[in-house]
């Protein structure tokens, strides 16, 4: 399948550049580091990261353990699941842990997978219905069930790992239209083991069941057809990877399986990736620069951010435009904040809308239909350090999804995303602007600077559908 060059395409290979292009931005040679230091390789285009994980499957010899929040039944998901069921049939252990939430779909297609000695499979805070029954008890057990495990992981013999906002699925991997901008690592070096650390402590968590005890198997196997197995991403042996490893110090950040169920006034004991970031992000120096596809700070961070402009520092974000976001109720939240954030000094940057519209499967709001959207997590602090992972910038990050990602300690990376908003952000995303007590897009896309005075793309009942969802008490839940 041929990758086709649009404009969220566009952004996938600005986000490789930051990773590698950065290194000519570095001015000094970092201090001797505190922690060890591990090699590392971008995966920004989605053909590179499928196919980094297909080839890591396919040179597993011992173990491989995969952790994600959704795992979809469609062309790249079943490929994925063929490949393991060829590793297992060789002998490779298979362990796969998933969110109920998010990989519930997912079930009936890992009947042949798990019938293969080796093979373990694992849901995490699972309903025990289906159809009808699932939905009643997502209501009555709204409070437990609406947590959600969201770690994003991939480890292969102890060796090798990628960590990033990819799950598995068409809209992650798809060639042709690209659907997410997304960002991964490929790691290898002393952080696999921490990584395999995290795997293990959910892996025995109380709330990671077996999936024999929520599905038990058939006694005769379930017919399921992988949908069009020869439109998967062709992944040829030896090909050789997009970007070249760097070596760089690496911390791995990560919430407790404990933040599962652990009562949200208990203090420290069940957002701990939160205090991480803070303690990492500091007082920064010289600048802040955030690229989350939901955003919704609150009246706090609100308020520290501002106050890092009056001290100077470049805080800039780039989050989803209305119509790029795949959540509506999310983009409503967070268009609250946006005058004060610009007011205080905040540079703001929405993705722009591109190619067919697409649904993420793990959203069920009704609203706008998500178009290509930005999906990537990730904020580089003081030119120094880089953060990839699973976290985004909103409360159900914070307070009800448990999340991981890494610190890489590399100057050329962080430089690498200035270098991408100084630049790439020009024709992939709107500036915003605090003009005369109203917001303001700019549109330099096209060369010459448009003023757009509306929130671009939305009609009259779709703007009223943002101002009702920004009065509903719903933020706490986004």
């Amino acid at each position: 399948m041929i990758f086709s060059p649009s404009l969220a395409g566009r952004v996938l290979a600005g986000l490789a550049a930051a990773f590698t292009v950065g290194a000519a931005g570095a001015r000094a040679e970092p201090p001797e580091p505190a922690e060890p230091v591990s090699a590392f390789r971008a995966l920004s285009s989605n053909m590179d990261a499928y196919c980094s994980r297909i080839s890591l499957i396919r040179s597993a010899t011992r173990r491989v353990d995969i952790q994600t929040y959704i795992l979809t039944p469609d062309i790249t998901g079943s490929g994925l699941i063929r490949e393991l069921e060829a590793a297992a049939a060789r002998g490779v252990a298979i362990r796969l842990l998933l969110d109920d939430y998010g990989s519930h779909e997912a079930k009936p297609r890992l009947d042949t997978l798990r019938r293969t000695p080796g093979v373990e499979i694992r849901y995490v805070n699972a309903s025990q219905h289906r159809g009808l029954g699932r939905r009643i008890d997502y209501l009555l057990r709204f409070g437990q069930l609406n947590r959600r495990m969201h770690n994003k992981s991939f480890i292969v013999d102890d060796r090798a790992a990628i960590i990033g906002g990819r799950n598995i699925g068409d809209v992650y991997f798809r060639q042709g239209e690209v659907k997410f901008a997304d960002l991964d690592v490929i790691v290898e070096g002393p952080v696999v083991a921490d990584l395999t650390g995290v795997f293990e402590l959910y892996w025995n968590a109380p709330l990671a069941a077996p999936l024999e005890a929520i599905d038990p198997l058939p006694a005769r196997p379930r017919t399921f057809r992988d949908p069009s197995p020869d439109l998967a991403p062709r992944c040829e042996e030896g090909a050789e990877p997009s970007a070249p490893f760097q070596s760089a110090p690496t911390l791995v950040f990560s919430d407790p399986p404990t933040k599962l169920y652990a009562r949200p006034d208990t203090p420290h004991a069940f957002d701990p990736i939160r205090e991480q970031i803070q303690q990492e992000i500091g007082a920064p120096s010289r600048s802040l620069l955030v690229i989350s596809p939901y955003f919704i700070p609150s009246d706090d961070w609100v308020e520290g951010l501002v106050a890092l402009r009056s001290r100077g520092v470049d805080v800039r974000v780039l989050t989803n435009s209305a119509k790029a976001t795949n959540s509506t109720p999310v983009h409503a939240a967070y268009s609250k904040y946006r005058r004060d954030l610009l007011e205080g000094g905040v540079r703001l940057f929405e993705f722009k809308p591109t190619g067919e519209p697409v649904e993420e499967p793990d959203l069920e709001f009704a609203g706008l239909r998500s178009r290509s959207t930005l999906h990537a997590k990730t904020f580089a602090v003081d030119g120094d350090r880089i953060f990839v992972g699973s976290f985004n910038f909103d409360p159900r990050s914070v307070n009800l999804n448990t999340e991981m990602g890494l610190v890489l300690r590399s100057p050329p990376a962080a430089q690498g995303v200035k270098d991408f908003l100084d630049t790439g952000a020009r024709a992939s995303a709107y500036e915003l602007r605090a003009q005369e007590g109203r917001i303001v897009w700019l549109d330099t896309g096209s060369g010459e600077e448009k003023v757009l005075k509306r929130e671009p793309g939305l009609n009259i009942f779709e703007k009223a559908l943002l101002r009702l969802l920004a009065l509903a008490p719903i933020e706490h839940l986004l």
